[in-house]
């Protein structure tokens, strides 16, 4: 069990406000690995052929299933004089049935510009494999009684032709057979459970005491989570459920985030990363009234939310100029200053397992804001990235754009933060209106310069996720203009310091 301490948590992109405490992990989990390597043949064999329920790293769980390797390379016995030896014929193929393409391959995706989810995906499990591999050379080979067996029904991996003429051959036999298929079924069970976390080595793995299968309770998951990546787009939802099968199975599906025994899990980006798919493990607890809550979003349908459609005021500014310009010269317009800004637990749901959590702010005009943190998470997922959109590393954030040829600059208007912040409910902007006789005219655009990164996190959860642009200060209105989609008026959050 973890141990909470006094020492509050913080995270880099929430301002470094404090979202509860620090865990300290005890001596137990660190210690797994170096008790396996010191024990009796038994006890090492008993490991391999069964996980026994207990709170494990990636690196545990691949030591304990290595004497599985071990023992076929010990039953081949001696490997000929030239060629690779048995070891690096099997290691490559476990390689294989990890790689996402191939003719092996176990999780056979192809990236996509238009598709983020799936990149982030893709690379996230070639960083795993390549860290199972590693902890696989890695292992002490220990020599173990060839008479040791285990009986493994097929799952239908497919061997790479060494693997096959290695184990049908005549130094093979169907007992090493099973075994090989029980060692590599494992290490892509292995795989695959750790997706959703992008700081994968760090997360303790909980093998319930409800389990008599140990990893292999991971089979039904990720046959549903596969079907999902191969058939479609992967909803958020899908790779949090993911996520609890190891770590707290007993909660509700749904949510963006929540909190079990060893530690509290939460969309990787809160924590300044590239990923917007992907969770990141934090050592922390946040709530101590109970062990695993479920961080769910405020509106479960963000359609069905309160919302207001956007009125231009007075005060608005009105960019008149149609000419390519710099939205630099925007960003004196952010007066919103903030005087103070906190975390705050709604534990008031129906269900005692749920919380809401919000992000709330003061501004210096006095004006009180608490956002859903859920929704601010969500409103990052949908938003359009003109970065990326623009160099298309990893695809864009959004829906393609809508390709519209425009033949003059839309109207512009610059909105003070602090009045889009003021609004109830989730600020919707208006439906797109074409000029008579101008049938190229574009949308307007609203933006929204701001500075400070809580503030912008505030407004991502505060603008209806349709049509919503993230865009640093040496971008054009120009290039807005071919971003998002063209049945609404653009929202901009013009960010004039730093990447979201």
């Amino acid at each position: 069990m973890s141990l909470v301490a006094s020492i509050p948590y913080r995270l880099a992109n929430l301002g470094n406000l404090p979202i509860g405490h620090s865990l300290t992990v005890p001596a137990s989990f660190a210690g797994i690995s170096r008790s396996m390597e010191i024990g009796s043949l038994d006890d090492i064999w008993s490991a391999a052929t069964t996980t026994p329920p207990g709170v494990y790293n990636i690196h545990q769980l691949v030591v304990r299933t290595s004497p599985l390797l071990d023992v076929i390379v010990a039953r081949l016995g001696a490997d000929p004089a030239r060629g690779p030896t048995a070891r690096e014929v099997l290691i490559d193929g476990l390689q294989a049935s990890l790689a996402t393409t191939g003719r092996e391959s176990t999780f056979p995706l192809t990236p996509s510009p238009q598709d983020r989810t799936r990149t982030e995906i893709i690379i996230q499990a070639h960083r795993i494999a390549k860290t199972i591999i590693g902890f696989v050379r890695d292992a002490p080979v220990r020599e173990i009684s060839p008479r040791l067996a285990i009986r493994s029904p097929c799952e239908g991996h497919l061997w790479t032709p060494a693997v096959a003429a290695l184990l049908t051959g005549p130094r093979g036999n169907a007992q090493l057979m099973e075994l090989y298929n029980e060692w590599l079924h494992r290490m892509i069970l292995l795989r695959d459970s750790l997706l959703p976390f992008e700081n994968f080595t760090d997360v303790p793995l909980v093998i319930p005491e409800s389990s008599s299968r140990g990893i292999r309770d991971f089979e039904e998951a990720r046959k549903f989570f596969l079907v999902q990546c191969m058939t479609g787009a992967v909803q958020h939802q899908a790779i949090v459920n993911l996520a609890k099968v190891f770590t707290s199975r007993g909660l509700p599906r749904g949510g963006y985030g929540f909190q079990y025994a060893h530690g509290l899990v939460l969309p990787a980006f809160l924590s300044g990363s590239n990923s917007i798919h992907l969770l990141r493990y934090h050592p922390a607890r946040l709530d101590d009234s109970s062990v695993d809550l479920l961080l769910d979003y405020e509106h479960t349908e963000y359609i069905n939310a309160p919302r207001t459609v956007l009125q231009n005021s007075e005060e608005d500014e009105d960019v008149k100029s149609v000419t390519k310009w710099n939205l630099s010269s925007l960003l004196p317009f952010d007066s919103c200053a903030l005087q103070s800004s906190s975390i705050a637990i709604d534990s008031t749901h129906n269900d005692a397992r749920r919380r809401i959590v919000r992000l709330q702010l003061t501004l210096e005009s006095g004006i009180g804001i608490a956002v859903d943190l859920g929704q601010i998470t969500r409103g990052r997922r949908y938003a359009y990235d003109l970065q990326v959109n623009a160099s298309k590393p990893n695809g864009t954030a959004g829906p393609k754009s809508n390709g519209v040829q425009v033949k003059e600059l839309p109207r512009t208007l610059v909105h003070k933060v602090a009045d889009i912040l003021s609004q109830p409910g989730l600020v919707i902007s208006p439906r797109a209106r074409r000029d008579e006789g101008n049938s190229n005219s574009a949308p307007a655009i609203h933006v929204i310069p701001v500075a400070d990164p809580i503030i912008k996190l505030a407004l991502l959860g505060k603008l209806y996720p349709e049509n919503v642009i993230l865009v640093r200060d040496q971008e054009s209105i120009e290039s807005v203009t071919k971003t998002g989609k063209g049945f609404s008026e653009r929202f901009v959050i013009l960010d004039g310091q730093s990447a979201f």
